[in-house]
């Protein structure tokens, strides 16, 4: 409360001064010029407390949080989402690719790598089905890699 009391304090003063100085100002070509110093001496003076405010504020932000923790934790947090939706991307193709060729799927695991510029690397899909496609995991195989453009192997849930 004592801040703002100080604050109307500065804009009167600074309203009575402007006052006077306009007061004592000639008319003329200097009277534009002065209006204009007295503009900007108003400004500042309700702008003063308001810049001493803003580096206490900012200061008491830093202490509190710990900003580069954050960033990481976030980052990873990101990281992770991307890799999550980029697995289930690919395990929807599969599942729908294989529905399609009318065989069931039992597992679909997607093998990535992320380098450190975060570009995921998916090195290979291991796709899991029944016995009964076990004959023609070769042409599963190829034909989930003509979809994908990703390496695919075809393994049944037999061995």
């Amino acid at each position: 409360m004592n801040g703002v009391r100080e604050w109307a304090t500065v804009i009167c003063l600074a309203a009575l001064s402007a006052a006077m100085l306009q007061s004592l100002v000639p008319n003329g070509s200097m009277e534009r010029m002065a209006k204009f110093v007295i503009g900007a001496f108003i400004i500042c003076a309700l702008a003063a407390p308001i810049s001493k405010a803003v580096p206490q504020i900012r200061a008491g932000l830093a202490t509190e949080s710990h900003p580069a923790k954050e960033n990481e934790r976030l980052k990873s947090t990101v990281d992770r989402q991307y890799e999550d939706a980029a697995q289930q991307s690919i395990t929807g193709l599969v599942h729908s690719e294989l529905k399609r060729m009318g065989i069931n799927c039992k597992n679909v695991q997607v093998i990535m790598d992320t380098d450190e510029n975060g570009s995921i690397s998916i090195n290979k899909v291991i796709v899991t089905v029944d016995g009964e496609a076990a004959s023609g995991r070769a042409g599963v195989s190829s034909a989930l890699e003509k979809t994908l453009g990703i390496k695919t192997e075809v393994v049944s849930n037999e061995g």
